[in-house]
């Protein structure tokens, strides 16, 4: 049944049926919907159910699912008991070529064993992919960490920025692919264990620059994550806040260092009020009650100060959540949140943010 309205085209009464898509394509925009953090993945299931036909209540094909993700645990984990029970005994025995193939050999058995998985099982293949693939990034990194230290003996640090530069490219890879929060952890680690690295060889790259360059990880990935380049937003939010969290208790040793951590607590907390964002205020929330006491133990020791201040912060803490919890109850503080910045901005921001934590590592590396 149509409409007409004057010169207008008809409109189909059904708004499905006027823009049919196959099969194939609503099971690829439901994952990309589920992985951008739009909607969950049980609501896509029961999207993809009604669009099908299915009646309500019969699930065959999601307990063969369930079934086939079970057993892909299963077998991941069988995987990493067979390298693990091969090193584990034959570890002195076995020649440098051996301990590299086993390492290798297993990273690749469970990078095919992800691409192999079929589509067709929507969500439960981006959880048995993401599993397996931050399984072989692991797998990789160490592999390359044998390589480096076994075979060509070089030093610690250098061990350590090989395998996490291998690791980050072949997690950016694999994300790149199957963007889920596992695949996005697993690149963020990476990425900062490779900025910490990297700033650990310079001349006085010490444990406080190589916070620095890791917290600077951090605030690029919440940034990009603000702008919905990073997806799922919250997600990046939690990762990268506390990726710059971690980082700022290397710092707090140096005077800069706890005025970091101080900093980055204040700006988590009134980024999650100004953008009615509970999930990066809680975030804020638990990076005050880290660091506010290690600095305030730091710098009034065995003094009043620092219980009144934790008092004094417990309570703005409070209020905050209020008021955020307040907004986000209208339904136009609810779409402000969702706004988030622009990619273009988000980009921009985080190329300067990197740039500004560069400059000040490799002046203090070389200081």
């Amino acid at each position: 049944m149509t409409t007409e309205s004057g010169g207008s085209r008809p409109i189909s009464a059904d708004p499905i049926s006027a823009d049919p898509i196959s099969a194939d394509d609503l099971t690829r925009r439901l994952d990309r919907w589920v992985a951008q953090g739009l909607i969950t993945e049980e609501q896509a299931r029961r999207i993809r159910e009604a669009e099908s036909g299915a009646p309500a209540g019969a699930h065959p094909a999601r307990a063969a699912s369930l079934v086939t993700e079970g057993l892909g645990y299963i077998g991941g984990v069988l995987i990493l008991v067979a390298a693990a029970t091969i090193t584990g005994r034959y570890w002195s025995d076995l020649g440098e070529g051996a301990r590299l193939a086993v390492a290798f050999g297993a990273a690749a058995a469970l990078l095919a064993a992800g691409a192999a998985l079929p589509k067709r099982l929507g969500a439960v293949t981006r959880r048995l992919r993401a599993v397996s693939w931050v399984l072989c990034v692991a797998l990789v990194a160490a592999g390359l960490g044998l390589l480096g230290e076994d075979v060509l003996r070089a030093p610690d640090e250098s061990v350590v920025l090989l395998a996490a530069a291998g690791a980050a490219l072949l997690g950016a890879l694999l994300w790149a692919w199957n963007r889920t929060v596992l695949q996005q952890a697993a690149l963020l680690a990476a990425l900062a264990v490779l900025a910490g690295a990297a700033a650990a060889h310079l001349p006085h790259g010490d444990t406080e620059v190589a916070g620095l360059a890791v917290w600077g990880v951090g605030v690029v990935w919440l940034l990009l994550g603000w702008g919905a380049v990073v997806a799922a937003r919250a997600a990046a939010y939690v990762l990268g806040g506390a990726t710059a969290v971690i980082a700022t208790m290397l710092t707090v040793s140096t005077d800069w260092g706890s005025w970091l951590a101080i900093a980055s607590a204040v700006a988590l907390v009134a980024a999650g009020v100004v953008l009615r964002d509970l999930v990066l205020l809680g975030v804020g929330s638990v990076a005050t009650l880290v660091t506010v006491p290690v600095v305030l133990s730091r710098w009034f020791p065995d003094t009043l100060t620092a219980p009144l201040a934790l008092l004094a912060v417990g309570a703005l803490l409070v209020v905050g959540a209020l008021q955020t919890a307040r907004r986000r109850r209208d339904a136009r503080a609810a779409a402000a949140r969702d706004r988030g910045g622009s990619p273009r901005t988000a980009v921009m921001a985080a190329a300067v943010t990197a740039v500004a934590v560069a400059v000040p590592v490799v002046v203090l590396g070389l200081g």
